[in-house]
């Protein structure tokens, strides 16, 4: 099927660990998630550039580093002088439309999108979310999804249309996690999965801010208060799932899927207990930085098909203006991974593949990081403190053992610090100053 210029619909989550879907992980149930994902393109090792929100979506829309863009940690605003995946599609003649969570702190229309906002309709449904805390996520995600179908309902055909949909769950709110009434007795408690490196991992050959965190606070964890998180967590992504299959159904119902790419993914991931941790923090662990990613190309990857090649969440602004057919701008340092899916020998692992990540700073405190991540190993390099961190990920996938120290590595150890080092200062290291804002409460210390 010839697309010409099709519509694009990114739909994106709030810390969904990679393998949160039903199909990949019986304990989660997320039906129209998995029939997507059945028509699609999986990315199986797609690794976000850092694991927070404001820094992993200002490479979203650039295409770029969080240190590239001035984009380090909550409190920084992603500068309205940037190329964004918005601005090239406006330019391109596509009607470009946002709706949700934001985060980065700069008008949404100084970022090239003309449609912001817009009104519920008949659509407001909260699905057993919390209808009456307009604080609570499910509250927020349920007007987030009726403006988007609003929208799409007005949708005439013109043009095509780029839209986000940005979801809040299964992040969570003023509490850890919000537990969705309705879908709560599909996960009973003494089910729930405990993590192994929760008791596997003693934090004792680690930077030893994560031991100290594991004492203190939200992350003074026992199996209880995980099995618990992880109800929770489950019923905000089976109700996130749910608003996705009306907004499915209203493709097919208005005949738009025919010609709509569907991109599905999240900003970071969630700890859920791994390491003795909770949320998310200062931490390079694969719970965080492993999120899904769906591409759904009509006529193109119905027969799906998965990705095993390590790819950056840096990739996919460039990928849905090469889908498009627009010209990537040369800033988008991600590029495209369209060239993977039209590739056989693409699927499999290549030995040789590398990506970068990175940390600035959390509420956990200032233990700033650069990494790399290959089909074998894991580097992180906490520049500020001198630490280390390295795991053998062949033998080691959950990231328990740290060989940093190990002799037997160092040759492998100083490639890896190399490559990293030397990607950090040609790509800039830190000298784009960032535009500070200033935050409410938690995280005023912050800026």
């Amino acid at each position: 099927m010839e697309l010409g210029r099709p519509n694009l619909l990114w739909i994106m989550t709030d810390q969904q660990q990679s393998r949160a879907i039903g199909c990949l992980d019986a304990s989660y149930k997320t039906p129209n998630l998995d029939a997507l994902a059945a028509c699609s393109i999986r990315f199986d090792k797609h690794i976000t550039t850092c694991a927070q929100c404001t820094p992993s979506r200002a490479t979203w829309m650039t295409g770029r580093f969080p240190h590239q863009v001035g984009v380090n940690q909550l409190g920084h605003a992603l500068s309205a002088d940037q190329p964004t995946v918005a601005k090239e599609l406006l330019k391109a003649g596509y009607e470009t439309a946002y709706f949700g969570k934001w985060h980065l702190h700069t008008p949404l229309d100084e970022h090239g999108f003309t449609v912001t906002d817009g009104p519920v309709g008949d659509d407001l449904d909260y699905g057993g979310g919390n209808a009456e805390d307009e604080r609570a996520y499910s509250h927020i995600d349920a007007v987030t999804t009726a403006k988007a179908m609003n929208y799409l309902r007005r949708i005439d055909g013109n043009k095509p249309f780029f839209a986000v949909v940005s979801w809040n769950s299964p992040h969570p709110g003023d509490g850890p996690f919000e537990l969705i009434g309705r879908f709560a007795n599909e996960y009973p408690l003494e089910s729930m999965p405990v993590p192994a490196s929760f008791t596997s991992d003693d934090l004792s050959k680690k930077p030893a801010h994560q031991l100290a965190r594991a004492t203190i606070g939200e992350s003074a964890l026992d199996e209880r208060t995980v099995r618990v998180d992880a109800q929770k967590y489950r019923t905000m992504i089976q109700l996130m799932d749910w608003h996705l299959g009306r907004i499915l159904e209203l493709l097919e119902q208005r005949g738009l899927r025919e010609n709509t790419v569907i991109l599905f993914t999240s900003d970071h991931g969630d700890l859920q207990g791994a390491h003795r941790l909770r949320l998310k923090g200062v931490v390079p662990y694969k719970e965080l930085y492993e999120v899904p990613l769906l591409l759904h190309i009509p006529g193109r990857s119905d027969n799906s098909g998965v990705v095993h090649r390590l790819t950056s969440s840096a990739a996919v602004p460039g990928t849905l203006l090469d889908i498009a057919g627009v010209k990537i701008p040369s800033s988008f340092e991600g590029g495209s991974l369209l060239p993977l899916i039209d590739s056989a020998e693409s699927m499999s692992v290549q030995e040789n593949d590398f990506v970068f990540f990175e940390h600035y700073r959390a509420y956990w405190g200032f233990h700033p990081f650069r990494g790399i991540q290959t089909p074998a190993w894991k580097y992180i390099y906490y520049y500020h403190d001198n630490w280390e961190e390295m795991y053998h990920l062949a033998e080691d996938p959950d990231e328990v053992r740290n060989q940093a120290d190990d002799p037997r590595w160092a040759q492998i150890k100083a490639q890896l610090r190399r490559l990293v080092d030397d990607w950090w200062e040609e790509t800039g290291a830190l000298s784009v100053e960032p535009i500070k804002v200033q935050l409410k409460g938690y995280f005023e210390h912050l800026v």
